[in-house]
């Protein structure tokens, strides 16, 4: 949600962003730019996206793996944050209270730390299905459900 109270929802499939703003619904943002949306948040009068991939297949793998995005909230103008080197099939996505953020890539089974320039040191190698995370940063606690696993796993991933 952002300052206006608008709710932002990724659709990974179509790569398509909606925005709930009061009763109405609408598209905000779509398009192959959009590197197939999954884990969003909302800082600084911007969106961070968590770009799955390009070309994604029935299978969920994709031609070229994703990186972080940021969209601009005023103007809508979506850009890579940092390098935009690929890194993975992004799902989960969350500040980690240092200026960097926590995100799993639901394929690999990875946990990463990526910092503002596209930056990205692996934190944890899980198994498949990684999904949408908690991270606490007071405790440095990341809470990540494997969904493949039907479990859950909290780790400190320093």
């Amino acid at each position: 949600m952002d300052g206006q109270a608008r709710v932002f929802v990724s659709d990974t499939a179509t790569s398509r962003i909606y925005v709930l703003d009061g009763d109405a619904v609408s598209v905000w943002a779509e398009g192959d730019g959009l590197l197939h949306p999954n884990g969003l948040d909302v800082e600084d009068g911007r969106l961070i996206i968590a770009g799955w991939g390009e070309g994604l297949h029935e299978d969920l793998t994709t031609d070229a793996p994703g990186h972080l995005l940021a969209a601009d909230l005023a103007t809508g103008e979506v850009a890579a944050l940092g390098s935009g080197a690929p890194v993975g099939n992004l799902d989960g996505l969350e500040p980690d209270g240092s200026g960097n953020f926590m995100v799993t890539d639901w394929i690999a089974g990875a946990l990463y730390r990526i910092d503002p320039e596209g930056g990205f040191e692996l934190l944890a190698d899980l198994p498949q299905g990684t999904a949408n995370l908690a991270f606490l940063p007071e405790e440095g606690l990341a809470i990540v459900p494997l969904m493949l696993d039907g479990a859950v796993v909290a780790m400190t991933p320093d």
